[in-house]
């Protein structure tokens, strides 16, 4: 998959005027897009951040709960339902 990736990036720098300098691109098991973020040069990047998403597309995975704002590995995450939504709430 990230063969593809950079092939498509590389034949799209070739025939257009853009400059990507630093991103982060996170696909899951299906090779779907799930997390992107691309920044210019001088604003870096969060790596944990990045391995906060790898972890909650792991979850998601592993138990079919999806992972509210902010959440990390051991945290609570919710069901993808109002009911999912409104226990998770109700408890914190």
């Amino acid at each position: 998959m990230l063969f593809k990736v950079r092939e498509f990036f590389e034949q799209f720098m070739q025939n257009e005027t853009i400059t990507i300098e630093d991103g982060v691109v996170e696909f899951d098991k299906d090779g779907k897009v799930r997390h992107q973020i691309v920044n210019d040069l001088p604003l870096g990047r969060n790596v944990n951040e990045a391995m906060r998403m790898l972890d909650s597309l792991k979850h998601l995975d592993e138990y079919g709960e999806v992972c509210p704002a902010n959440w990390e590995e051991g945290k609570d995450a919710m069901k993808a339902s109002f009911e999912g939504v409104a226990d998770y709430l109700s408890k914190h």
